[in-house]
């Protein structure tokens, strides 16, 4: 027997999902919500993207504090 691999999953539509949260009682709907989502571990090129995007809002932060800063003078 192969084992099940992410193509093998059944796949759950839209509406099922909804007919099964509607079917919920409230603390099962709550208990259901509240499962924890670990960190993603970022590798080199994301990391690299997200430190370029911090970058650039500072950069545009001083941008437009500097423009209303002229502006008020």
């Amino acid at each position: 027997m192969n084992p099940m691999t992410k193509h093998d999953t059944p796949s759950i539509s839209a509406v099922d999902q909804t007919l099964v949260l509607s079917s919920l009682e409230h603390y099962q709907l709550v208990t259901a919500k509240k499962h924890p989502i670990p960190r993603r571990h970022l590798k080199g090129p994301e990391l690299l993207i997200l430190w370029s995007l911090r970058l650039y809002l500072l950069f545009m932060m001083t941008v437009v504090a500097y423009q209303v800063w002229l502006a008020a003078h």
